[in-house]
């Protein structure tokens, strides 16, 4: 065989280190388009994990705002002055600065007949071991284990109707009701209510009423629930990656029927000050504003949201502006925003 034939045959090692290399150059190729398809991948499931994450709490807050104020709304002029603040369907307390979270309390009643306020029949004195008991025209409004409000100006106490609680007299009709009061912040239990200018509110039985605050803990980045009647309850987590919350009352202050003013929670209108207010003065609110800032999983390699962050920024200019340390700088945000409004809220009763 010639010898430029035997010379042809097999592959030379260059051949071999050459097609290695390019073998290695395809191979990194495909990691780095890996890599950054996979990047792009978790940033865009962090960001629309961070909007379900809004959504959600925005969902939360809505459903329990459109029941504020549900029942006590007929009793608007009787509660007003009561010093428990039970009256006030949503109450904002505003944080110290734009970036710290707002806490919005919402009470609602659940009565099942009457929810206007019934006048007492007979003078009756609290006492913390043995209340006097209530009497009324009749018992239609009241049944066993209802919570009910006693009140007289500031005065006011709340008790739950005992099991047996509720007596009718054949031959006058008149009801008398034996209670015992409930272990709340604030609930006078030494008061007297006076016959006729004494009103007693029922809020119905207690999984139908409720006294709930939202907040967000900033610790942990979450959207917290807590139960304060009909019992105290510790905070709960509901939604995650949540880290600011803002809220305005919006205002009619011109009583044509339409909100032409935007209240942060400051004021006449903290949650310090609502409570001494008029009525005339909650009559204004015809909507409660929410805003929910939460933010992605994702760490981020470069600075993706230099900030600020503008909350309520329609109309022009922003209520509030957020700002970000250089770390949170590398999250993604999404800001999600309601108006609710207060159907049964207790100022727009007449």
């Amino acid at each position: 065989m010639p010898a430029a034939a035997i010379r042809q045959k097999g592959v030379g090692i260059v051949e071999v280190m050459v097609s290695v290399v390019i073998g290695m150059l395809l191979v990194l190729m495909m990691f780095q388009t890996y890599l950054v398809t996979e990047g792009q991948k978790r940033t865009v499931t962090s960001g629309s994990d961070a909007q379900q994450n809004a959504a959600y709490g925005i969902f939360l807050l809505s459903q329990d705002l459109s029941m504020a104020g549900n029942v006590i709304a007929a009793s608007a002029t009787a509660l007003s002055g009561c010093t428990m603040a039970l009256p006030i369907p949503v109450t904002i307390a505003a944080g110290a600065t734009d970036n710290d979270p707002d806490t919005i309390t919402v009470f609602y009643g659940g009565g099942g007949s009457i929810e206007n306020p019934v006048p007492l029949l007979a003078n009756a004195t609290m006492s913390a071991s043995s209340p006097a008991t209530f009497q009324v025209s009749g018992p239609v409004a009241f049944s066993p284990n209802d919570t009910i409000i006693a009140v007289q100006g500031a005065n006011c106490t709340m008790s739950t109707i005992n099991a047996a609680g509720v007596s009718v007299a054949a031959a006058t009709g008149i009801a008398t009701i034996s209670h015992t009061l409930t272990a709340t912040t604030g609930n006078n239990t030494t008061a007297t209510y006076n016959a006729v200018s004494a009103s007693l509110v029922n809020l119905g039985q207690p999984d139908r009423y409720a006294q709930i605050r939202y907040a967000v803990n900033t610790a942990t980045s979450t959207l917290t629930t807590q139960s304060l009647l009909p019992t105290a309850q510790a905070a709960a987590p509901v939604v995650a990656q949540v880290v600011n919350m803002k809220a305005l009352y919006g205002l009619d202050t011109d009583g044509d029927g339409n909100v032409d003013t935007w209240q942060t929670a400051t004021g006449n209108w903290s949650s310090a000050n609502l409570p001494a207010q008029p009525l005339a003065t909650w009559q204004q609110v015809r909507v409660v504003r929410v805003a929910l800032v939460a933010r992605s999983t994702q760490y981020e390699s470069t600075n993706v949201t230099p900030g600020p962050i503008g909350i309520f920024c329609t109309p022009a200019p922003c209520a509030f502006s957020m700002t970000l340390t250089a770390d949170q700088q590398h999250y993604r945000y999404k800001v999600l925003e309601t108006t609710v409004p207060l159907r049964n809220a207790v100022w727009n009763a007449s």
